[in-house]
């Protein structure tokens, strides 16, 4: 539940409705601040909850899906989120390509230059990595921060980077510009938390077998900490996995939030990801999360580099990807 205060309410009038909300063992409220409005965050059970008679309270906001300031009507979720200098659900088509992960540091900053000349808004390159084998890479971590600030001022360029340990939350947004969520931590609260509760924009992925109330419910546990600063990223969805293309056009209705699409991890080759990029552009994707890189003969992974697109390529696809877009635009059907 959501207790909204009224506009002009003091921080310490805020403080006191959350302490009387929380006063039962079973229950916990925060006040949070949310483009310029003022909420108590109340969870637990809501029976136990104390709603105080307070001139502060303006109105209680029912949450029965789990989420409601990333929707739509809530008014609260940004229709546009900056990356860098970039501006992710802007008037163009907003794209950032790099390697899944960083391995080589020279390697590394070889793309970053050839995708920042082809007009990437930011680099990709991931330091930890949900894996679905132990014996798989998981990224370098927390001792890649060193290499991975190394590309970000050789190439000039913001850097996206995943995180999964909350621990390592602040160290990494220290170094980037963005911190991205793999879908299967979509039920690590903890690392949600800490991710809300610092200022820089979060990628937030979509889980293979994540349902949209999930993934909506996880970028609300963002929100609540205090961030409004989130991407929803789709990609492949189902069993077996397919490109889940129909998402961006479901969360048009549901969320005021950004939506890009991965083309590289939800088809997983490098053949299909001009294809799958042209069709998340014409159904109104806000952006694209390319895997792409210069060497890519020297990942450490060799699997990954089948979905790998040449760096030299980008700035056609994206040209194509805005047409496509565009397109739909104008033939769209008014609801």
């Amino acid at each position: 539940m959501l207790i909204e205060l009224r506009p002009g309410t003091s921080p310490e009038a805020a403080a006191e409705v959350a302490t009387l909300a929380g006063e039962h063992e079973d229950v916990t409220a925060w006040p949070v601040e949310l483009a310029g409005r003022v909420f108590v965050v109340v969870s637990g059970d809501e029976s136990l909850a104390r709603v105080p008679s307070s001139p502060a309270v303006l109105a209680l906001r029912p949450t029965p899906d789990g989420h409601w300031l990333v929707r739509r009507e809530s008014g609260v979720a940004p229709r546009e989120v900056a990356i860098g200098d970039g501006i992710v659900g802007g008037p163009r088509l907003w794209w950032a390509a790099g390697p899944c992960a960083l391995e080589s540091a020279g390697d590394a900053v070889e793309t970053a230059l050839a995708v920042r000349a082809q007009g990437a808004h930011a680099l990709r390159a991931g330091l930890s990595k949900t894996r679905s084998s132990p014996y798989h890479f998981p990224g370098k971590g927390a001792r890649g921060l060193e290499a991975l600030a190394e590309v970000r001022r050789a190439a000039a360029i913001p850097v996206i980077t995943e995180v999964c340990d909350p621990r390592e939350v602040e160290a990494f947004a220290e170094v980037a510009d963005c911190l991205q969520v793999d879908g299967r931590q979509l039920d690590n609260r903890p690392l949600l938390a800490e991710l809300g509760a610092q200022p820089r924009p979060v990628l937030l992925m979509r889980g293979p077998r994540a349902s949209l109330d999930d993934w909506l419910r996880a970028a609300e546990f963002v929100l609540t900490r205090g961030n409004t600063a989130v991407v929803l990223c789709a990609g492949a969805s189902g069993t077996p996995p397919q490109p889940g293309f129909g998402a961006i056009a479901a969360l048009r209705a549901r969320t005021g939030l950004p939506v890009v699409f991965d083309p590289s991890h939800s088809t997983r080759s490098a053949s299909l990801v001009a294809p799958a990029s042209l069709a998340a552009a014409a159904y109104g994707a806000d952006g694209l999360l390319i895997e792409s890189c210069r060497r890519p003969e020297r990942m450490y992974r060799p699997g990954d580099a089948a979905h790998m697109f040449p760096p030299e390529s980008l700035a056609d696809l994206v040209a194509a990807c805005e047409r496509a877009r565009d397109s739909a635009r104008a033939l769209a059907v008014p609801l």
